[in-house]
């Protein structure tokens, strides 16, 4: 009787318990999670507007990022390579219904082609604050190239 007991509260202990992580997993918070580059992951229920596309060929991964603009607006970013981890397209996705400011979209649109087409912003233009983040973050230290491209995205996506 007393292993009957034992058995039946250690078997309710352990539903309890996969009960309560299934419930803790599946509530995630996307700013968080996406506040660096993830792989081949994107936010749940977000349209992502095309920015640029150099290439009709198919990815074969991406890497999305979620950051947030001088003007406190938060957008998602992402990021389509081929199999030789070249750019082929970009893509953002707003955080809510509020769409994000002209100048960071065209910023965005930027981001590849160089700094010089770039609107400025308050303070340091784009090309002083992405230089500096280069420097902070290292990314020419990075030990591959997906790496150094990943880096410089995120410097050029936080100075749009």
């Amino acid at each position: 009787m007393k292993n009957n007991f034992l058995i039946t509260f250690t078997l309710l202990l352990f539903a309890f318990v996969t009960i309560k992580a299934n419930n803790n997993y599946s509530t995630r918070n996307d700013k968080e999670y996406f506040s660096s580059f993830r792989k081949n992951e994107e936010p749940k229920n977000k349209k992502f507007n095309i920015l640029t596309k150099k290439s009709e060929a198919v990815g074969d991964s991406f890497y999305v990022i979620y950051k947030e603009n001088s003007l406190g607006q938060g957008f998602y970013f992402k990021m389509v390579l081929d199999k030789n981890e070249n750019l082929i397209a970009t893509y953002y996705a707003n955080e809510s219904d509020k769409k994000i400011s002209d100048s960071t979209v065209k910023n965005l649109k930027e981001i590849f082609s160089g700094p010089e087409k770039a609107e400025f912003s308050v303070g340091d233009t784009t090309t002083q604050c992405v230089t500096k983040c280069h420097r902070t973050k290292g990314c020419y230290d990075k030990p591959t190239t997906t790496g150094v491209l990943l880096c410089s995205a995120e410097c050029g996506i936080e100075c749009a």
